[in-house]
């Protein structure tokens, strides 16, 4: 009775952030209501409805939470607006979100068009409620607690499901039906036989991949920014192999390259000196590596290990092409549809959400009902919706994420931010400083924590060059709004990098 006693007290001075620890356990759940759809072909098509995720419920409950708390402290939101977030990654997100529900105006499909406008109004909310309310040095430590104990599941999920080469059982998880006859399902042809790829909890395999390389880049770089104990550090190692086995099994190629990717920029912005030319690279690593800290060593061992599973999954498979070549193929024809729906419709684009209902008149094939889905290529996805104007806003967007100029914190103000250095950070509920990091235990390297998640985001960069997920769908957006807002938020302080 205690337990639940205290339990509760915690929520009630917290229900905001309680209610982000949920979104964040059931997030890569597909648990939803089909509020309705529009059939293409007399079918059903996941682009071309509207729906109320498990994961919406529980966002919006953060969302209203928080701003009753803000109601009723007035003086956090004139606290707040001192702090120092670079406003064009506040600015540039809301004027794209603006530009989405305009161009409902020449959108076919209105209601599609509102609800994905509406969709990324919502993960907007959640941009800011990381940016401003979340991210405090007991939270961020949490949120990473989560993200490697999901992707610590779901590998081991993914993993049983390769294995067994059907659905696990978890069909009140809303796992996905998936089995070698399928059709639909994620496969590859072995030999002769067709193999079905690691699914986890997620819709596809390439949205595991995109998950995992978030929670393996965060379990490889926990122990720096952290300190912890000797057998967690131990434990890591276990989740890390399982989770690298899973990712393996994904077969998700712009993911394993991704995060090959994301290692690497951290490795070199990170840990080589400054003003080291990259053709003295090599020179210069080799002295480092008697110096250097055992995190190092990992992040280049499993750089190591990325190259040698990738190469591996490439020549060890008897049909190349399946493995490669035929995906290229088929998203060849989204790419045409693409082009067609960008010459036409250059500036302004077709609408928010209206590519997969527009597809047939921009081609000149006749597209099986399997076909319609939108073009693997965010950017050009953007494109073909919301034209020029708003691919531009869009790349401007993550253009400065990697560019913003610090600004210099007053010292006399007090603001609920992440910067534990120039401001004092107080408690919303209570509105009194709390304990330092050194006080509660915690510390953060947040100049190491913003290269890590500027280098998840660069490798996400390049799984939207062959991907669609982190922008029109549910686990993907949240993924990548998240990642965002986290940047974000680090950007608030005077780090030097």
């Amino acid at each position: 009775m205690k337990t639940i006693q205290k339990i509760w007290i915690k929520f009630a001075a917290q229900p905001n952030v309680w209610f982000f620890y949920g979104l964040l356990f059931i997030f890569t759940l597909s648990i939803r209501k089909v509020l309705f759809f529009y059939p293409i072909q007399n079918q059903f098509n996941e682009y071309s409805g509207v729906y109320l995720y498990l994961s919406d419920i529980f966002l919006i409950l953060t969302i209203l939470s928080t701003i009753i708390i803000l109601y009723n402290n007035k003086s956090l939101l004139s606290i707040s607006s001192y702090c120092d977030v670079p406003r064009g990654t506040l600015l540039l997100p809301a004027i794209l979100i603006v530009w989405s529900f305009t161009s409902i105006f020449w959108s076919n499909n209105t209601t599609i068009a509102l609800f994905r406008s509406t969709k990324l109004l919502e993960f907007y909310f959640l941009y800011l409620f990381i940016i401003i309310i979340v991210p405090r040095e007991t939270i961020l430590k949490n949120l990473f607690k989560i993200l490697i104990s999901i992707g610590l599941i779901d590998s081991i999920i993914g993993i049983w499901q390769f294995t067994i080469q059907h659905s696990a059982g978890l069909f009140y998880l809303k796992e996905s039906s998936i089995g070698s006859e399928i059709n639909g399902v994620a496969k590859l042809i072995f030999s002769g036989e067709k193999i079905i790829r690691a699914y986890g909890l997620f819709p596809h395999p390439n949205i595991l991949g995109g998950f995992l390389l978030i929670s393996l880049i965060i379990s490889l770089t926990y122990t720096k920014l952290f300190h912890v104990e000797q057998k967690v550090t131990a434990k890591l190692k276990i989740i890390i192999f399982i989770q690298i086995i899973a990712l393996i099994l994904t077969f998700s190629k712009s993911a394993i390259i991704g995060l090959l990717i994301s290692l690497l920029y951290i490795y070199l912005t990170h840990f080589v000196p400054r003003g080291t030319k990259f053709a003295h690279i090599k020179f210069k690593l080799s002295k480092l590596y008697k110096n250097v800290s055992r995190g190092t060593i990992n992040i280049r061992r499993y750089i190591l290990i990325s190259l040698i599973f990738l190469i591996s999954a490439y020549f060890i498979h008897p049909t190349t092409s399946s493995f490669l070549f035929n995906s290229i193929d088929q998203r060849l024809i989204y790419l045409n549809v693409s082009r067609g729906t960008i010459v036409a419709n250059p500036i302004f684009g077709v609408g928010m959400g209206q590519f997969v209902l527009n597809m047939q008149a921009y081609t000149n094939q006749t597209l099986s009902s399997w076909q319609f889905q939108p073009v693997h290529n965010v950017f050009l996805l953007i494109w073909s919706e919301l034209g020029l104007i708003g691919l531009l806003l869009f790349v401007w967007m993550l253009w400065k994420l990697f560019h913003v100029e610090q600004t210099k914190s007053n010292l006399d103000i007090k603001c609920s931010t992440w910067n534990k250095n120039h401001c004092e950070v107080y408690e919303p509920s209570k509105l009194v400083p709390r304990l330092s990091a050194e006080e509660d235990g915690t510390f953060i390297d947040r100049a190491f924590m913003l290269v890590v998640f500027r280098g998840i985001l660069l490798g996400f960069i390049f799984i939207m060059l062959f991907d669609h997920y982190l922008w029109d769908i549910q686990q993907g957006q949240i993924m990548l709004w998240l990642v965002l807002a986290i940047i974000t938020g680090l950007q608030n302080t005077n780090i030097d990098i």
